[in-house]
This record gives C-alpha cells, structure tokens and sequence, in this order.
C-alpha cells in the first residue's frame, strides 16, 4: 500500500511574508495580492498565523526565493493602464460618476492614448492602499 505524499513527492519551501508589509514594500494593494493568489497568478499561498504578541496576521506564503519574480511582476503591473471600465472593475465600483469624481478630484491619474483616457494602474494601487490604511486606523 502507497501512502499519501509518500515517494516522489518533493517538499517545497515556502518563505512566509505578512501581507500588509508586503503590500507597502511592493506598492500593490493586500486587495490586489490576495485576488493574484486567487486567480494563481503568482505561487503562493494565504494563511492566518499568531504574531509575537498573539494578534492574528494574514501572510502569503511563497516558494523560497520567488520574492524578487514578485517584486518585478508588481513592478510591470504598476506602470500599466486600464480604460476606466476596467478600473471600475479593480476598484469594485460599478458606478461610473464615482470614478469620474476620482478622476476629477486627482485620486487616480489618467493619461491620454489614441485619443482615448486611461486609469494608470499606480494610481489605483496608491487609492486602494490608501482605503486599506484608513480602515487599519479605524
């Protein structure tokens, strides 16, 4: 009889990094993190762990030395742009007249291509951990 995860199976490493210091030191929102995991996107997994001081933490567990793949794919994601639809879409709003305020307001930048304006991800990003840090606070 075969035992489960017995011979062949190679033990992978994984490194554990707190989600919210990896959300400042990659300038990419936990939102955003957490859905790239999801979708797989990046090889990692979510848990929740204790801290020294008994808090609970969530972490994203990555394969030993795939940090800095994740640093220049976050890097990539941040110089992009999206139409405002897809910002939309990032953002969870589905109101339109939102996004034109933000717009408007300079909380997320757009720049012109082929006539036509697009969100620059960055922007998003900033927005959204800026809403994440204000519920941190609360």
């Amino acid at each position: 009889m075969q035992v489960f995860g017995g011979r062949g199976q190679k033990v992978v490493e994984r490194e554990e990094h707190p989600l919210d210091e990896l959300s400042q030191e990659l300038q990419i929102s936990q939102q955003t993190l957490v859905r790239w995991v999801d979708r797989h996107l990046i090889d990692g997994t979510l848990d929740w762990v204790l801290s020294d001081d008994n808090e609970e933490v969530r972490v994203i567990r990555l394969r030993k030395g795939k940090l800095d793949d994740l640093r220049e794919f976050a890097a990539d994601y941040r110089e992009g742009h999206v139409t405002r639809r897809e910002a939309r879409r990032i953002l969870k709003m589905i109101d339109r007249k939102k996004v034109k305020k933000m717009v408007r307001a300079g909380d997320i930048e757009t720049v012109q291509i082929d006539e036509e304006k697009k969100v620059l991800i960055s922007s998003i990003e900033d927005y959204l951990m800026s809403v994440e840090a204000g519920r941190a606070e609360e």
